[in-house]
């Protein structure tokens, strides 16, 4: 009997550890086809009015993907670079929109490059109360005149870890762990299916 519940549990498992970046994914890829829908639509409605919703709605999918790969091929030349580079310059000068564009491109970075992202380490932390621990990114350090060291800690929603929490910690409420950045948004967006063997030894 245990054997056939055995296998069951770890089915679960599997398709847990699938079907969440397919969530994920999903949801991302539904946001920004409204906002691409929102844009493009007003615009072409005197083309395509007569179409089928099913048939406006694919056009729009195929615009986004189109724009997505353009973006792509872009990015992937010296010139496309360049102007890439020119717009992020613009858009940091604003100030609204510099802290949201800044932000999200250190969470991309996360993804891109691991360890070398604007998060400086993988730490826990004591949230939301004493007791719970969570994952949280290091992403400043400062010293008060006392002497005291402090960080600044954001800590991630699951399994979204785009938004989340900012927490100005001291250092001795830190408990340092040795995940990499991956192994962190990993655990994360499976929902602490994909942990660290190490987890058992730190909490």
């Amino acid at each position: 009997m245990a054997k056939p519940l055995g296998r069951i549990r770890s089915r679960l498992v599997s398709g847990v550890a699938v079907l969440i970046p397919l969530f994920v994914t999903f949801l991302i890829l539904r946001a920004l086809f409204g906002f691409t829908a929102g844009i493009l639509l007003p615009f072409l409605d005197p083309a395509v009015e007569n179409w089928p919703p099913a048939a406006r709605a694919a056009l729009s999918l195929v615009i986004l993907l189109l724009v997505v790969f353009a973006l792509g091929e872009l990015a992937t030349h010296l010139v496309g670079r360049r102007i890439i580079g020119l717009v992020e310059a613009l858009l940091l000068k604003v100030p609204v929109v510099r802290v949201i564009y800044k932000t999200s491109r250190q969470v991309v970075s996360a993804f891109e490059r691991g360890e070398r992202s604007a998060f400086r380490s993988v730490v826990l932390v004591e949230f939301p109360h004493p007791g719970l621990m969570s994952i949280g990114f290091v992403t400043s350090s400062f010293e008060k005149p006392d002497g005291s060291g402090w960080h600044t800690v954001f800590v991630p929603t699951s399994p979204n870890p785009t938004s989340g929490f900012l927490q100005v910690v001291p250092s001795s409420s830190v408990v340092s762990t040795k995940f990499t950045v991956e192994e962190a948004f990993q655990m994360v967006m499976s929902v602490g299916v994909m942990s660290p063997a190490e987890l058992r030894d730190i909490v």
